[in-house]
């Protein structure tokens, strides 16, 4: 498409809805004006033949030409300010609504501090054989990237290959998704996959397909509309065409909260021991903040979206106090307020809320439920906050997350979902009298898919009493001479999974220590997750420690019995060692060698049983445990993530 005309700039924003002064002073360079992405509207498709990917892309540049502020040609620069790597994540969605430009600056004006610098990661294309020159520096408590090509390329796609970078990689969401700009796109956050639609139709075909499996309206009351699967034909108006729609969600009706985006709000950073005091949620404004005595930690917007950094300057605080609504403030800030609560619980700040229906309803049975357990006198206790926060997270994420939540449209809309990743739980053991305990451990893993590889080192099946499970069992058997890494080896060779747990024999393991390691997978996108051995039994003292160990945070070390990994980044690391000893510490290295990342998540559901060295592939000393520790009980006991462990305190004391 031939441009007679260009202009310098085109700028615009999104999340600074609750600090506009902040976007005034973001980029140097350039004064505006500003126009905010959510309003930008979404081109009319209808005059451009069905199918025509060309025409579409010539209405969207008219439509973006048309929302500038002079309406003229080409744009010689594209400038997106992003309030945080939340906000930036959330316009993803929208990144059809940026101009194709020879010049893109990303201004991220504040960062967590565990988030990584936004090194674009370039994907296959046009766009970056272009580039000729790439730049990206600190900027305060945020980062800038300057990126200039040879020719015109969309923006849009810069923006999403940056936010692809800064958060370690992305997949692909299902179903895909037909938004219609604005605030729909919350509920995509990072999907550079959905198709763009303008208010009430049509979704545009893509490539001699629909272009989307569950479009989402906005609904006149504000709420958006979660339309029926589309089988063949596009959506027009809200009309079906030949049957293409089947069924329909509204959310809005129905109580739903946008989806949390559990790349940004998560327990990422959690603090086992907060350095500040109760904090309380309170209505400011349009908005909701944060105060902490008599100082404001965060301002809120009133939609009541929280991100990254909100969460990040929270941190430190031992819970957050949320009193009962006044009775005539309406649904409307119930949801609002819901949302918040929603959020502070999925990134593990424990939340102490008075009892409230119309927000509760907007949470759901489980996370109500969670809500319940946390009192003051609880949150006293670092051990037992721990305990709550991760109650509150499992129990937000798993109902608000954005992946459960789409899946759970997409199954009640009619469309099929792809099954639950497998996990296949590799067991590797010398000892024949622990294979029954350690089968125990794994039956009682709860809230995933998994299949169980017993590999029997240096004896075989017949010597085993390997018991009755409901697991699905594979069994293979290694002369005492083969490797310990080669017998690791042969059990993922069996696997059907697409992660591989590795586990211990004479290990304790709570009953959602699986699907912990899936949901810290989830929300850190590591390629390998594992817990921190905090909690430890030394066997030989009769003593159970709590060593201090930092957890929800990207490490390179994890503990070798709660590994578990992408089939694909295990190949990539070349899978275990054929080593007979250190083989979970080679694993590891061998990730990070190949660019893995590494996560370390809780270590509450997961006991470490320490016997002498002798006899152990990792040969440190039973004393080498006392040297750091915080807390410590005598005989073998079990925090309460831990479950039904009674009947093992008397088999280990007799």
């Amino acid at each position: 498409m031939t441009r007679t005309a260009t202009r310098s700039a085109w700028g615009t924003w999104i999340g600074f809805e609750s600090c506009p002064a902040l976007l005034g002073r973001l980029v140097e360079g350039f004064a505006g004006p500003w126009i905010p992405l959510e309003d930008v509207p979404v081109p009319d498709f209808s005059s451009a033949p069905v199918g025509d990917a060309e025409a579409s892309q010539d209405a969207a540049e008219e439509a973006v030409r048309d929302a500038a502020p002079d309406g003229t040609g080409a744009t010689a620069c594209v400038v997106l300010a992003a309030r945080s790597p939340a906000d930036l994540r959330r316009a993803v969605p929208l990144r059809g609504l940026l101009p194709t430009t020879t010049r893109v600056r990303v201004a991220v004006a504040d960062v967590p501090p565990w988030a990584a610098q936004p090194l674009p990661v370039a994907a296959p294309g046009a766009c970056w054989r272009h580039l000729t020159e790439m730049r990206v520096s600190r900027r305060g408590r945020g980062w800038h990237l300057e990126a200039a090509f040879t020719e015109p390329v969309p923006a849009g796609d810069v923006v999403a290959h940056v936010a692809n970078g800064l958060f370690g990689g992305c997949e692909a969401a299902t179903p895909v998704a037909g938004l219609e700009g604005g605030v729909t796109a919350d509920w995509r956050p990072g999907d550079p996959n959905v198709t763009l639609s303008p208010p009430g139709g049509p979704v545009p075909d893509r490539r001699d397909a629909p272009g989307c499996d569950l479009p989402l309206r906005r609904a006149e009351a504000g709420g958006p509309v979660i339309a029926g699967p589309v089988i063949a034909g596009p959506v027009i108006a809200g009309s079906v065409v030949a049957g293409s729609v089947v069924g329909s969600v509204v959310a809005g009706s129905d109580g739903l909260l946008p989806p949390l985006d559990e790349a940004v709000v998560n327990p990422i950073g959690f603090r086992q021991h907060p350095s500040q005091g109760m904090a309380a949620l309170a209505a400011h404004r349009d908005g909701f903040v944060v105060t902490l005595g008599g100082n404001r930690l965060v301002r809120l917007p009133a939609s009541g979206r929280v991100t990254d950094v909100d969460v990040a300057r929270l941190r430190d605080v031992r819970g957050i106090e949320v009193p009962a609504l006044d009775p005539q403030a309406g649904e409307g800030r119930a949801r609002e307020v819901a949302r918040v609560v929603a959020a502070l619980s999925a990134a593990g700040i424990p939340v102490l809320a008075a009892p409230d229906p119309a927000r509760d309803r907007a949470l759901g049975p489980a996370l109500v439920a969670a809500l319940a357990a946390v009192t003051g006198e609880a949150l006293v206790s670092d051990l037992r906050r721990e305990e709550l926060s991760i109650r509150l997270r499992r129990a937000a994420l798993r109902e608000h997350g954005a992946v459960a939540r789409w899946r759970r449209l997409a199954l009640a809309a009619g469309l099929p979902v792809p099954p639950d990743p497998k996990v296949s739980i590799l067991l590797c053991t010398r000892r024949p009298e622990m294979v029954p305990f350690a089968v125990e451990q794994m039956e009682r893993q709860r809230g995933v898919s998994a299949e169980l590889i017993v590999g029997l080192h240096g004896f075989t099946a017949r010597e085993a009493a390997i018991p009755r499970t409901g697991l699905p069992v594979t069994v293979i058997e290694a002369p005492a001479a083969t490797p310990f890494g080669e017998v690791l080896n042969r059990t993922a060779a069996v696997a059907s999974g697409s992660y591989l747990a590795k586990v211990d024999d004479d290990d304790w393991y709570g009953p959602d220590h699986l699907a912990d390691l899936l949901l810290a997978r989830r929300y850190s996108g590591a390629d390998l997750v594992g817990s921190a051995a905090e909690f430890v039994y030394l066997e030989p003292l009769d003593v159970t420690i709590r060593r201090c160990i930092g957890t929800e945070r990207f490490a390179p070390l994890v503990a070798g019995g709660t590994m578990l990994v992408t089939r694909a980044a295990f190949e990539a690391a070349g899978g275990f060692r054929p080593l007979a000893r250190t083989v979970d510490g080679q694993l590891l290295q061998a990730v990070e060698a190949v660019g893995g990342r590494i996560y370390r998540t809780h270590g509450l559901g997961y006991v470490l049983r320490r016997r002498s060295a002798y006899g152990h592939t990792w040969r440190q000393p039973v004393q080498s445990f006392l040297a750091s520790y915080q807390e410590q009980w005598r005989g073998l006991v079990f925090n309460e993530l831990m479950e039904d462990g009674a009947r093992w305190r008397a088999e280990v004391r007799t």
